[in-house]
This record gives C-alpha cells, structure tokens and sequence, in this order.
C-alpha cells in the first residue's frame, strides 16, 4: 500500500486559490502556507509543525494543511497525531489521496479494524473497484478476523466472478483456519468455473498431497493426463506415487532419470526436483560413489541446459561436497559466467577458492564480488585472506577492518574477526597458531589459515607437500614449501616452489634474497 502524494498546488486549490480575489486573511495563510512548506523541505521538522498548528488555529477546515501536518508528525514518528490530522482532513474533503495515507498510517499504528473499517466505507463509495475489497480483507486478516474477510473476498466475487486470486486467499484463511473440507471446495468451484485450465487441477492434486490424501491427488493427475498426455508434472508426479528402483533414493541404475533429464521438453527445475535426494544425500555424507554418479547425473543436466546457470551450479555443489575443489572452483566460475548476480555462489566460489589455496584467484574474485556487493562482509573476509597469503597485511587488514564494521552488532562474527585479525598478526610477525582458537578461523582448524600457521612454528615436510596441487597460487604456502625443500637439501625443488611464489604475486620481504 503506497501514499499518493498530489502536486502541493493540486491540493492547494480547493481551498487556497478557488477565489480570483482573495482576502488579507487569505493571502497571509498563503504567504504562512508557504513558509510552512519551505521549513518542512529543509528538514525543520519541528518548526513547520509549529507553522501548520498556527495556519489550523485560524482555519481549523483548512485540509491541505491538516494534511502536511499528519505527514511531518508521521516523520517526526508521532503516528496518532498524524492519524488525528489525517482523519479531519478526510472528513473535511475525502479523497483517494487522504485515504490511502490514512490506510498506512492506521497499518503502521497496528489499527487493523479502523483500515478495515475504512476500506469499507471506500467499497461502499465504488463497489466495482476490487482494489478496495482487497485492502479491506488484508486489514480484517491482520485484525485475525478471518471470517470476515473471507465474507469480504465473496463480495468481491459476487461483483466480478469466480477469480483464481480470489480462490487462492479464500483457500489459504481456510486451510490456516483448519478447514480442509471448505478449502477443498474452493479449489473444487474453481475447476468447476475453469473446467479446462490444467493449472487449477494442479492445485487441487497439490493440495491433496500436502493432506497426504495420495489417492485423491493421483485421480486428479489421471485427470490432467487425459487432457494434457505431454504434461510432465503430473507424469512426474505419478512416478513419484510409485518410485522404481532406479530412482536416486532406490540406489539402482539411474536409466530412467537420465532419460527424463535429456528431454529438452522437461523444465529444468523439475529435473533438479528429480535430483535433488541424491544432491543432499552427498552433502549430507560426502560418499564419492555416492557423487560420482551423481555428478554422471548432473552432467547430462548441465549438457542439456548448457546455458543455465543452475545446472553448473548443482556441478560445482557437488564436487565440493565429495572434497574436489579445484573441479568445484571450476563449476562455480561457470556459473558466475552465466549469471552473476546471485551472492550465495559468489561466496561458495570463494570459500572453495580458499580451502584450495588458489590465492590468485581469489583476490581477483574477491574485487569482482566487492564492486557487485559492497555490504557483504565475507566478501571482505576472503579477499583479506587472499591478500594475507601473499603477504600484503597492510591491505589485508585494512580489508578486515571493513569487515569488522559491518558485523559490530553480531558479537560472535566480531568475535571470530577479531581472531582471525590476530591470526594475521602472527603470519606477519611468523610466530605461528600460539593462542589463537584455530575453530573460528575460516574454514576451521583444518583450513588454509589455522594449517598454514601451525607449520610456520613446526614445519612438516610431508604435511605441506601433500597440500600441493597445480592450481595452488598460496604465494606464502609455496615460500615455506620452498623452505623445507632448501633445509631438506632439494634446492632444485626449492626454487620451483619459490619462483610460483613470485609468479602467484607475493610481497614477502624474505622471498627476494632466497634463491629462485
């Protein structure tokens, strides 16, 4: 519900301008008027209340100052002395505009019968004008008065007719309201009003499946395929009232399913419908077997919707929960190719980017998702850690702080920054984990920053050598590799891993004088 705010000299001429020859009186509430005006527009809230309180002590009819007077309490936050004005005003001369400013004042003061009692009157003024019946129902259904508005909805209907919107609110107070019998009925009218829309037969076969009613529902998908053979929800449906051992949560072969997902004629969102078990089932234990042939699965997806960005991501979701995170990484940059303005896949692109130590990346990423969403504090977080691992502190801490700003008022996230700020303190001065609580560093005490730190004080050749891959740019991780293989005597080894030290962007101070 939006206030519609009419020209100041629309309002004015009723009751300023109707004469071509006005009175001293008239010309000094114009001239007062105005100056009113003027006060409110330059934010002197205060004082303008004070100027339409004095125009109102010599013309207490006057609505269009009853009117600025509501709106600058109603910003003040004074709602009852706004609604006061308003209403006199509306008494004075009702209208649209001061109707629909006294429905939101009454909305925001929580008097659902006084909007109610409103719309009423407005329904009563023009009854073919279902925005009101509509209005009036919402205040009665805040008001918790249910019964009333369902008799509101059927006034509505008896003026325009069975309507599927209509149907739909009656439906949703009757279900709410625990009357499944007189929910069903509405549906039922519905279908009965629109015998061939295949769509409200589908809201009835949906309604009986939320009751659990599956005979019912399955009849009314019969129904649908008698009249649409092609319609895939309720085939879809119909096998899911009886799944086949090729089904993802029936652990045979998946002939069937692969089948449905190379039909280019199925919408895609009902094929990750179809995936979507076997998809929380590898989250939910990280199985390989389970997510190689998931992924089998969701590459035939990906083949046949090569343009969606859903189905690359439902690839990169499931690459890294079987610990594959370069592949994932790779998935997750293949959606942002088709479509970046989701956040959720821009931050699991970067978390991945992280755990694989793929530094570089991640601070290229981490500038894209910054200039797309500048109020996202682990955005700043993860670009901090890229730049951390490259040994730039300076900028890295300057990233951090931005992220601590935005998470003052959630004690537990400053509570992890702050952590992490000390963590970054310690790579920088090389004295390792020491008393920091490696399990609110990112990603946990098994993570790039807690196992970084951790061999910075007792470094392992083994452990360090095993979190080597080709796409790892972690120019700090690489330096200390580099350092172990030169104690080790490999110094071959050890100016491989300080030249991709360099190449992957480093700013330590120590990597210039080592041997590369």
């Amino acid at each position: 519900m939006r206030t519609t705010l009419l020209l100041l000299l629309v309002l004015l001429a009723p009751s300023l301008f109707a004469q071509a020859e006005m009175t001293e009186k008239e010309v000094n509430l114009q001239k007062q008027f105005i100056e009113a005006k003027r006060e409110a527009l330059l934010g002197k809230t205060d004082e303008a209340i004070g100027l339409f309180e004095g125009i109102l002590e010599n013309d207490p009819e006057n609505d269009p100052a009853l009117f600025e007077l509501a709106r600058l309490q109603y910003a003040a936050g004074n709602t009852a002395p706004a609604i006061n004005a308003l209403k006199q005003a509306y008494a004075i001369r009702p209208n649209e505009v001061y109707a629909a400013f006294l429905a939101e004042l009454y909305l925001a003061a929580g008097r659902y019968r006084d909007g109610a009692d409103l719309y009423a009157t407005l329904v009563k003024r023009n009854p073919a004008e279902p925005e009101n019946y509509l209005e009036q129902a919402a205040f009665l259904v805040r008001a918790q008065d249910t019964k009333e508005a369902i008799r509101v909805y059927e006034a509505l209907e008896d003026e325009i007719g069975i309507n599927a919107e209509l149907t739909r609110r009656k439906h949703a107070l009757y279900v709410g309201t625990g009357d499944m019998k007189r929910a069903e009925r509405e549906l039922a009218a519905l279908i009965e009003a629109f015998p061939d829309q295949v769509d409200y037969r589908h809201l009835l076969a949906g309604f009986y499946r939320s009751q659990d009613e599956d005979k019912q529902a399955r009849e009314v998908y019969e129904q649908i395929l008698r009249m649409e053979p092609a319609d895939v929800r309720a085939q879809l449906a119909l096998q899911d009232a009886a799944p086949s051992a090729g089904s993802p949560s029936g652990g045979g072969d998946d002939g069937e399913l692969m089948a449905l997902l190379a039909r280019t004629d199925v919408d895609l969102d009902l094929k990750i419908g179809k995936l979507l078990p076997l998809i929380n089932q590898v989250a939910s234990t990280g199985d390989r077997t389970l997510a190689d042939r998931a992924l089998t699965l969701a590459e035939e997806l990906r083949r046949v919707h090569p343009d969606d960005a859903k189905a690359a991501a439902i690839l990169g979701d499931l690459y890294y929960h079987s610990d594959r995170l370069t592949e994932a990484a790779e998935a997750y940059r293949a959606t942002l190719e088709l479509d970046d303005t989701v956040y959720p896949v821009w931050e699991q692109l970067l978390a991945t980017l992280y755990l694989d130590n793929q530094s570089v990346d991640l601070r290229k990423y981490g500038e894209e998702a910054l200039d797309i969403f500048p109020n996202r504090p682990s955005v700043y977080l993860y670009y901090a850690l890229g730049e951390a691992f490259r040994g730039d502190f300076g900028e890295a801490n300057s990233l951090l702080q931005q992220a601590q700003l935005m998470v003052s008022a959630n004690p537990e996230a400053a509570e992890a920054l702050k952590e992490m700020a000390a963590a970054l303190s310690n790579m920088d001065d090389g004295s390792g984990l020491g008393d920091i609580n490696a399990a609110q560093l990112p990603g946990g005490p098994e993570a790039p920053l807690a196992v970084y730190l951790r061999q910075l004080s007792d470094p392992s050749a083994a452990t360090l050598l095993s979190l080597d891959h080709p796409a790892n740019t972690n120019a700090l991780l690489l330096e200390l590799m580099g350092d172990v293989s030169s104690d080790a005597g490999n110094k071959e080894d050890a100016a491989g891993y300080y030249r991709r030290a360099k190449a992957a962007g480093s700013k330590s101070s120590s990597l210039a004088g080592k041997n590369s």
